[in-house]
């Protein structure tokens, strides 16, 4: 009666071993294929961030080309307005000139007398009117270096 007591336990326990070694060879089989739907989910992933990095090499590339032709239209814009500004100062001193030489012909032929012949005027106007002209272009040439 012992034995079939002894023999009862010794089966009880090979039939629990036994489910339970069914239990763990599912749990296995249930791993292995997490394990490749795992290792799917990190090449997947593993090519997005690949993705992404060439992405974003190429925004900065692209950017870089947008920066540097942005930094060449910048220096054209400012060589052009350098030039606008050199032509407007040279309007500006013509147009000065040309008024200073108005006014001074007015004030020499007002000045003249019937007694005073033309000629003696002019080297004195010539010398007047260089003396404005040369008034005038100092500003402008120290502006334009």
């Amino acid at each position: 009666m012992i034995s079939w007591l002894i023999d009862g336990t010794l089966v009880a326990a090979l039939v629990v071993t036994s489910w339970r070694t069914g239990r763990m060879v599912q749990e296995l089989r249930r791993l292995r294929s997490e394990e490749a739907s795992f290792g799917q989910a990190l090449r997947d992933s593993d090519a997005a961030i690949n993705r992404a990095a060439h992405a974003v090499v190429m925004l900065k590339s692209e950017g870089t080309r947008t920066l540097a032709a942005l930094g060449e239209r910048i220096e054209e814009a400012r060589s052009l307005v350098e030039a606008l500004e050199d032509a407007a100062r040279m309007a500006a001193l013509e147009l000065d000139l040309a008024n200073d030489n108005a006014v001074f012909a007015a004030e020499t032929s007002a000045a003249a007398s019937p007694l005073v012949s033309a000629p003696a005027l002019a080297p004195a106007h010539e010398a007047e009117w260089l003396r404005r002209l040369e008034s005038r272009l100092a500003p402008a040439s120290t502006a334009n270096r």
